[in-house]
């Protein structure tokens, strides 16, 4: 079959289990995506950081050659300091490199949004990433061995491009890492699917830390989503917080002594501390209820706000939710301000969870960290306890 010369005309003949019509496939990495300020600047592998001197690294999503700079950076080659890694993907999307690059799968009418598949799990999204490629081939087949692209121009204009493709130029994740282990690179792979700008879900808190226990204490841990901001972030706190239980640097007394509070209130602007201070310190009224009524929560906050400062090159949790407050009391737009509204309560909550789960791990820390698998998972220990949901919910 001949190109057509309409490029839309493409997008409606497409046909694939994962490539249908009205998708694209947008390049991951977009003008702007990069944080100047970080350093080291790695070839393709945007916003690179490394928490304070700790083994938890960050990054957004790098193409081929930009793993491979990481990872020499890092030492894990066998020819070099043979650092192992642990690389762990927290994309919910489906992700394919076409020679080399990653490509996004997206709704033509929504270029700009992630399709969100929440609750799907690593197998079925990586199953997704293996037909998109199938889809991507026989396309391509019709057209010469050309895949129609979309790439996003400095001033965010889209711009639609052929590439050409074969059947070694178009892999998934998985199949990257794994030849990238046959190459001779210390790295192993994993993926924990979690929607963007959502709090991880009880049941991928439990995922990353069997993931973080599991491996050699020296390991190297990066993440990577698609900025390198948001999810990854957060799981650069949680493998922080991991990494300081297991060495016993938690320091989480079994005391919930918080001295005075405020009583909590159900209307969403009892959330929003006037003093600079106290947004500053994070003191949100739900934060303040979940403190007062968790055993351990007082050193629970302060040891995930020591982390959260640890890991905020790209991103500062308690900044970000400070930042949406003052669009909620300042933005005249209707629309903008119920926007904030919903990102300052996603983040609220992530950081909610966040203290629940440091003190979680160090209740847990002998079983954690035992040869034994037989310990309380973070899900349950949330379950036995309501009231922390109640307060969340009020």
């Amino acid at each position: 079959m001949s190109i057509p010369k309409e490029l839309e005309q493409v997008m409606k003949l497409r046909g694939g289990s994962v490539l249908g019509k009205k998708t694209i496939l947008k390049s991951d990495h977009f003008p702007g995506c990069q944080n100047k300020r970080l350093s080291p600047q790695i070839d393709g592998a945007p916003n690179y950081r490394q928490a304070d001197s700790l083994r938890v690294h960050g990054v957004a999503i790098p193409t081929i050659v930009g793993i491979q700079n990481v990872l020499k950076h890092i030492g894990a080659q066998k020819d070099g300091k043979q650092a192992r890694v642990l690389w762990i993907s927290l994309r919910e999307e489906p992700v394919v490199y076409i020679n080399g690059r990653p490509f996004v799968l997206r709704d033509v009418e929504m270029p700009f949004s992630n399709l969100e598949y929440t609750g799907i799990n690593r197998d079925r999204v990586e199953q997704m990433e293996a037909r998109l490629k199938e889809d991507i081939l026989m396309e391509a087949a019709r057209y010469g061995n050309k895949i129609l692209v979309t790439d996003e121009l400095p001033d965010g204009q889209m711009v639609d491009l052929w590439e050409r493709v074969s059947c070694d130029s178009v892999k998934t994740p998985l199949e990257v890492y794994e030849e990238l282990q046959l190459k001779g690179y210390l790295v192993d792979y994993e993926r924990v699917p979690i929607t963007d700008e959502k709090s991880p879900k009880e049941m991928d808190f439990d995922i990353l830390v069997n993931k973080l226990s599991q491996a050699d204490i020296r390991t190297e841990v990066i993440f990577n989503c698609q900025m390198g901001r948001g999810r990854t972030t957060t799981g650069m706190v949680i493998a922080t917080l991991v990494y300081l239980n297991r060495i016993g640097a938690s320091g989480i007394p079994r005391t919930n002594s918080i001295g005075r509070v405020s009583e909590s209130g159900s209307n969403v602007t009892d959330n929003l501390p006037n003093s600079k201070e106290a947004i500053r310190r994070g003191e949100y009224t739900v934060i303040r209820s979940l403190i007062r009524v968790l055993e351990g929560g007082v050193e629970g906050k302060r040891q995930v706000d020591k982390v959260i400062d640890k890991c905020a090159s790209m991103q500062n949790l308690r900044e970000a939710i400070a930042t949406y407050r003052n669009s909620i009391l300042r933005q005249p737009d209707e629309m903008k301000r119920e926007a904030s509204l919903s990102f300052f309560m996603e983040y609220l909550e992530r950081y909610y969870f966040l203290i629940c789960f440091a003190v979680y791990i160090h209740s847990e820390r002998a079983a954690l960290h035992s040869s034994s698998s037989n310990h309380t998972s973070f899900a349950d220990w949330m379950k036995a306890r309501p009231e922390l949901y109640s307060i969340i919910r009020r």
